[in-house]
């Protein structure tokens, strides 16, 4: 019984019952406009009147024809002007034995003083059948006693209902339209109402609340939407969990990396000292090398341990950032002097320009000095073969160039890219700029304030 139910209670089952009032609209609203039509119009239109239908009418003129025989000439006229009064939408007259017009009543056609048994004759031929309805009777029992008649138009001889007849099909019309647009207006706010909740529903999936994920829905309907409104909610609860567990495992991949780091910097340095205490010692021409390859995978890994320790830091945000005022020449000379050295070594061709003295940016010079080491160590490793760094100031905007073989290119020391992706964190969270243009004929780094 409850699955009946809820099936009444489905889109699908209201769907096909709009349909079912369709098709039986029309068969049943024949006799739903009549009754709507006739029967108000009858009550509304009805009014006494002395026309009771067309034999009534022609009994009666008959009648008054047969009284009026043998009658002076002022008594017919006294019953015909009263008659004209009774009748009052009726045209009368009469013509006596000898063909000549007597009088006429609410007449409003010219007729002939002198009636020809001709002119009678195609009277009559014409009268018969036509509208207005004419009743000529001749006066007594004898037909050469003259004659008289009665004109009335048809409307006023037709039923009540009759008359409505003639204007049946534009009310019909009328009131099947007022019918048809009401289930109109009927299926369109069903439609409207389905099409709202689906419009509701996809915009609810498109707005991101709590954590980055859309917010539940209210369920509006135990129908066909209203399930798929509860397997939405279901959804929602069940991303928040999975979201729950993901922040869960970054905090703790990000403490491990952190925890790692800092362990692994311990056995390194002692095995530098180590390297250092060998390096004293009388060795080989292989030993010299071996330790010499030793020191540089060495010097590899702690690089590599220390940028993993400033990307985990700088994604848990407990890298430690106090922006201010830095003179940037006086920033960079110092730089360049730490670098100098061993760009000289390698044999690189070092081009360094300022232009303007007193150009100042508002960071953090702990963060801008990581980002420059990144940068420089990144020409000293993968753009040896090119012999050639240039850095360059201009105002609000510094140039890193080398003529190496390009970021594309995969050198012997190139590691995970955790330089370059900690350069590109530095860069934002400073709100500062950055663009890189790189070829196999050299790369080209601009950092904008």
């Amino acid at each position: 019984m409850k699955r009946f139910l809820d099936k009444l209670t489905t889109i699908q089952f209201k769907f096909v019952l709009l349909l079912l009032i369709a098709l039986a609209f029309i068969p049943l609203s024949v006799p739903l406009v009549s009754m709507v039509v006739y029967f108000p119009g009858i009550l509304l239109n009805y009014e006494e009147t002395p026309y009771t239908g067309y034999r009534d009418l022609t009994e009666m003129w008959h009648e008054e024809a047969s009284q009026l025989g043998n009658q002076e000439i002022e008594e017919i006229n006294h019953r015909l002007k009263e008659l004209s009064e009774h009748y009052h939408d009726s045209s009368i007259f009469w013509v006596d034995q000898e063909g000549q017009l007597q009088s006429t009543y609410n007449y409003d056609d010219h007729l002939p003083e002198s009636w020809t048994p001709s002119y009678t004759v195609q009277f009559m031929k014409s009268s018969y059948d036509a509208d207005p309805f004419t009743v000529v009777a001749f006066l007594g029992a004898e037909s050469d006693q003259g004659f008289m008649v009665i004109q009335v138009s048809r409307d006023y001889l037709e039923p009540p209902i009759q008359r409505l007849s003639e204007h049946y099909e534009v009310i019909f019309g009328f009131v099947f339209l007022i019918v048809m647009s009401f289930f109109i207006f009927i299926c369109f706010l069903f439609f409207r109402k389905v099409r709202n909740r689906l419009i509701d529903l996809g915009e609810a999936m498109s707005v991101q609340g709590e954590k980055g994920l859309p917010n539940k829905v209210e369920i509006s309907n135990a129908d066909e939407i209203g399930h798929l409104e509860k397997s939405f909610n279901e959804m929602i609860v069940e991303l928040h969990r999975s979201k729950d567990r993901e922040l869960e495992e970054e905090q703790l991949r990000k403490e491990l990396i952190a925890n790692l780091s800092h362990d692994l910097r311990t056995p390194l340095t002692i095995i530098r000292k180590q390297i250092g205490l060998l390096e004293k010692e009388k060795l080989t021409v292989q030993g010299e090398e071996a330790l010499v390859a030793i020191d540089q995978k060495i010097d590899f890994l702690a690089n590599l341990i220390d940028h993993l320790l400033s990307f985990s830091l700088l994604q848990s945000g407990r890298m430690t950032y106090k922006p201010q005022d830095v003179e940037m020449p006086r920033f960079l000379r110092k730089v360049i002097v730490s670098w100098y050295s061993l760009f000289e070594q390698q044999g690189f061709e070092i081009e360094f320009k300022i232009e303007g003295e007193q150009v100042s940016w508002y960071v953090d010079e702990n963060w801008l000095e990581r980002i420059l080491d990144n940068l420089l160590q990144n020409v000293s490793r993968h753009a040896n073969s090119g012999k050639y760094i240039k850095i360059e100031l201009k105002h609000d905007q510094l140039l890193i160039e080398d003529k190496g073989k390009g970021l594309q290119h995969q050198s012997e020391q190139k590691g995970a890219g955790l330089g370059m992706v900690i350069v590109d964190l530095m860069v934002k969270e400073m709100g500062l700029k950055w663009e890189v243009y790189t070829s196999d004929k050299g790369t080209k780094i601009v950092i904008k304030s």
